[in-house]
């Protein structure tokens, strides 16, 4: 972590929620992320969500800079450290290199990288075009539906009764009701 720290320099003060360093959402985007990412953490009240909006330089490994970032800030502080870290952070590179989706240790054990991956590409089309809002919803929506399964799959495996069905409104098309 040293090694990187020389190489990327400061850390970027993140938020809980949204941060934006790179300036490209207004005050109604970083608002509604936040209603979306607070639907979110009610319905997985052991997890959290972050969101970081930033415009890296063309030499900077966008997956590296967002594990450093990731144990650095906020996310993996405090009360977040090795297996209680359930936190997960997307980062944004606005100047159009890439996103990068990671998590914390603690829910490495259920959620496999090809899940993370999977809802990352089912937003491609939003990143690309600018389109963060719908971004933001869509794989927070993605990251629902396979939370889900990781549950129901519990509840199997022990013998649980199952979850109840979600009641909350605009999951159908939560990129709409923004």
């Amino acid at each position: 972590m040293e090694k990187a720290g020389a190489f990327f320099g400061t850390v970027p003060r993140l938020v809980p929620g949204v941060s934006d360093s790179a300036g490209v959402l207004s005050g109604a985007d970083i608002r509604s992320m936040g209603r979306r990412i607070a639907a979110f953490e009610r319905r997985f009240p052991q997890c959290g969500f972050g969101v970081a909006f930033v415009a890296l330089g063309k030499d900077i490994p966008g997956a590296a800079y967002t594990f450093w970032v990731f144990n650095r800030t906020y996310q993996a502080g405090g009360l977040n450290q090795g297996s209680r870290n359930r936190q997960i952070l997307l980062l944004v590179d606005t100047t159009g290199t890439g996103a990068w989706l990671t998590m914390g240790y603690g829910l490495e054990p259920f959620v496999s990288q090809k899940t993370m991956d999977a809802c990352l590409q089912k937003v491609q089309s939003h990143l690309e075009a600018g389109n963060w809002r719908a971004a933001v919803s869509d794989l927070l929506a993605a990251l629902e539906v396979a939370m889900r399964e990781i549950v129901k799959s519990f509840t199997r495996m022990y013998g649980l009764p199952p979850p109840l069905p979600d009641q909350s409104p605009g999951l159908g098309s939560p990129s709409t009701a923004w």
